[in-house]
């Protein structure tokens, strides 16, 4: 620990405090540590009741959920109880046909098929009171266990759940899996319940539970588990499949536990477990084929819901303080596209499904400030069933309800938060680094803080850095981007066009970035990418370009914009603070001088800028004017405020959808534009020779052009090509990412609306 960089140590303090925290166990961590299973209250009234059940050879069922969590619970007591010769089979509910947890159509199947005298659940059951008292009542034994939040009555059985009753265990975040791991444990001794960690450790983190305490031991020692090869053999040959040499938490979180979860979502989850028992190579290969096939399509669902959640946002509206959808969603993705408009709007969201009973089913995720299980609870009574916790949860309601369930709950969020909750809040770097950690050695000791996850998160790591060198990876890769550093170090940096101008910019920003060590044939390699920046000092904007000025004007040319939301003004400084002031949403300013951002300061309002507008619509001054040429890039705003325009109507495009503002004067063009045939002649030939040059959007391939021949710059390209697109000669494929030369009649250039608009006027 002495050789530790002194920013890993101090933040290490930051995080976990000073007092009662044992920085040498986490940073050396042991299996010594870890605490004692029978430590947990009742754990030692089921390891007699399975024990009991074992010998006299009862029928034992596991019942366990449809998640990794609960899957790899399940196969962790199968495995163990069949090693101890037991009577044990593992039933897992369909999420479509059973619903979540113990319920009445489940038990009907448990007692008709499977006849058990004994059921053991994981991952599940703390709420199920009234389930409880059924299965008793068959005859049937029954012991609960679980990690989730008990309500206030809970069923009479034995029950095992770290949050029920546990004060004396001291750590009540273990997972699913974590309990299961803790049982065996009490049945056989820990070095037993060792040969489970593999299993233990990817459902800890595929859980999202704190990797703080013991949990943090269990994903370390279970990662080096499987690394070893030390596994049961389909983790060995999952990771082989998927082609990774030294597992992370990163890719438990990304590559393996979305597929356990797949088949749960997209099918019955059996056939992961089924998957996970096999030993033998051709019944590992069959079973992966069909966990795969049920990823794919949980892959092309969730697109399909994107594309859906992109439609259904258009109707949204955004001042409300939650987001609730409903729609032709898939069942099983719904809470990962809830995942995904909280990420982008900052909001509790619920997205629903309806089921062929006419109900809803909804996936809720939230914010650090709402509770949405408190919430859910205290509304239970109009709930069909609810369960999760404060940042996740799982409901079903009438259809009838909906819009009343709506109006209940954003009553009920607006108490306990308020607008600025709402905001997206600029990042803060845990540690700022130096060029010269980019070496390799700052990563090496990151490490040792491994693995990271929820409530163990990696440390947010930035960099300073001024004016910087962009450019694509290849001509293949032409979205993703190098961006060198002062001392010419490499930043990686995917899907990067919108922001590479800022980056190119000479002003200040804050870097922030991730280390990856990659494996390829045995050797390592280090690489460091660049995943997002905040803009530190503008007190200089690089040459304004004049491309979205053009792009702006060609769309405003034709004839579907609305006059009655376009306002032009002498001062714009008065309606600046008017729309800033009167609420927190719905305007963007776009500034592309520095005389621009002098009355940003002076107005005080540089606390708001940014290089791109908020999917949310928070107030925002976007010092990057070249991404602002679609609507599509402002959706959901209601005002925009440019600062200045280069031709007559040239944002009136932006007036069909939202209230449009810009000075009365005209700024004197940065480039010369011609309007001689001869010049429009070698624009569309240098188009023809470059026509599969890729590009990420027509002015991305005007630039690129315009390298190809330095005698047109890149308006003038951009010029022509707009009377191109507009005469039919011409035009930009979004699929192919390229320019497509079109057969149409031959046409003079002097009939474009657009050439007119920019020569004749």
């Amino acid at each position: 620990m002495k050789n530790l960089d002194r920013r890993l140590l101090d933040y290490i303090d930051k995080k976990f405090g000073r007092e009662n925290f044992d920085k040498e166990k986490y940073l050396n961590p042991s299996l010594s540590y870890l605490r004692d299973a029978k430590k947990l209250k009742y754990i030692d009234l089921a390891v007699e009741k399975i024990k009991t059940a074992i010998e006299q050879g009862k029928k034992i069922l596991i019942y366990g959920d449809y998640d990794a969590d609960g899957i790899c619970a399940s196969t962790i007591l199968y495995l163990h109880f069949k090693s101890l010769g037991a009577n044990v089979q593992v039933f897992i509910p369909n999420r479509f046909e059973n619903g979540y947890g113990i319920s009445v159509d489940a038990i009907e199947i448990i007692l008709s098929e499977y006849q058990p005298d004994l059921i053991v659940t994981v991952d599940l059951g703390i709420t199920a009171i009234e389930e409880v008292e059924i299965i008793k009542q068959e005859g049937v034994d029954i012991i609960i266990t679980d990690h989730h939040l008990p309500l206030d009555e809970v069923p009479d059985c034995i029950l095992i759940d770290p949050k029920y009753d546990n004060l004396d265990y001291g750590f009540d975040g273990l997972c699913g899996t974590g309990v299961a791991y803790k049982l065996v444990e009490a049945i056989s001794g820990r070095d037993i319940a060792n040969n489970y960690l593999d299993l233990v450790a990817i459902a800890t983190v595929g859980d999202i539970v704190p990797l703080i305490d013991e949990n943090r031991i269990i994903a370390k020692f279970g990662i080096d588990k499987i690394n070893n090869g030390d596994c049961i053999e389909s983790l060995k040959f999952l990771k082989n499949k998927l082609e990774i040499e030294h597992l992370t938490s990163t890719d438990i979180s990304f590559k393996i536990v979305p597929r356990l979860n797949s088949c749960g979502r997209m099918d019955n989850a059996i056939k992961v477990f089924e998957f996970l028992i096999q030993t033998e190579k051709y019944a590992l290969e069959e079973s992966y084929l069909e966990v795969e096939a049920d990823n794919n399509l949980r892959l092309a669902t969730i697109e399909k819901g994107n594309k859906l959640i992109d439609e259904l946002m258009k109707n949204i509206d955004l001042s409300e303080p939650s987001i609730l959808l409903r729609g032709d969603f898939h069942e099983g993705v719904v809470g990962i596209v809830a995942s995904r408009i909280v990420h982008d709007y900052n909001k509790p969201t619920i997205i629903f499904a309806k089921t062929e009973s006419g109900t809803l089913k909804g996936s809720g995720r939230s914010i650090d400030s709402v509770d949405l299980h408190k919430i859910l609870s205290t509304m239970s009574d109009s709930l069909i069933n609810f369960g999760g916790h404060k940042m996740a949860v799982g409901l079903e309601i009438d259809e009838d309800y909906f819009d009343e369930f709506k109006k209940n709950l954003n009553q009920k969020i607006l108490e306990v938060a308020s607008e600025n909750d709402f905001l997206i809040k600029k990042s803060e770097a845990d540690i700022i680094l130096t060029e010269d950690d980019l070496d390799g050695s700052f990563s090496r000791q990151l490490e040792l803080l491994e693995p990271f996850g929820e409530g163990n998160e990696k440390p947010k790591l930035a960099i300073l850095q001024n004016k910087m060198i962009v450019q694509p990876i290849n001509e293949k890769s032409f979205k993703h981007y190098k961006c060198f550093t002062k001392k010419n170090n490499v930043l990686v940096a995917f899907n990067f066009y919108k922001e590479s101008a800022v980056c190119k910019a000479n002003f200040e920003k804050k870097l922030y970035i991730d280390f990856a060590t990659n494996y390829y044939k045995g050797k390592e390699q280090r690489a460091c990418y660049l995943k997002s920046f905040e803009i530190i000092d503008t007190n200089f904007i690089s040459d304004e370009n004049i491309l979205p000025s053009i792009y702006n004007l060609y769309y405003s040319t034709f004839d579907f914009n609305n006059k009655e939301n376009y306002h032009i003004f002498d001062d714009l400084k008065t309606v600046i603070k008017k729309k800033f002031t009167e609420s927190p949403y719905g305007t963007v300013i776009v500034a592309s001088t520095n005389e621009d951002l002098q009355v940003i300061k002076e107005l005080g309002f540089q606390k708001f800028i940014n290089h791109v507008p908020f999917k949310n619509t928070q107030n925002v001054v976007v010092v990057n004017p070249k991404q602002i040429y679609s609507l599509e890039d402002v959706k959901g705003y209601k005002n925009i405020i440019f600062m200045h325009k280069n031709f007559d109507n040239e944002h009136l495009y932006f007036s069909q959808s939202m209230n449009v503002y810009e000075p009365s004067e005209n700024r004197a063009l940065s480039e010369k534009l011609s309007g001689d045939r001869a010049v429009f002649a070698r624009v569309y030939k240098l188009v023809n020779s470059f026509k599969e040059l890729k590009a990420n959007d027509v002015l991305d391939l005007c630039e690129k052009l315009a390298l190809k021949d330095t005698s047109l710059n890149a308006g003038q390209i951009l010029f022509s090509i707009c009377v191109f697109m507009e005469l039919n000669f011409i035009e930009f494929d979004e699929v192919l990412n390229s320019m497509t030369i079109l057969k149409s009649k031959k046409t003079e250039i002097s009939s474009s609306l657009f050439y007119n608009a920019i020569i004749g006027g």
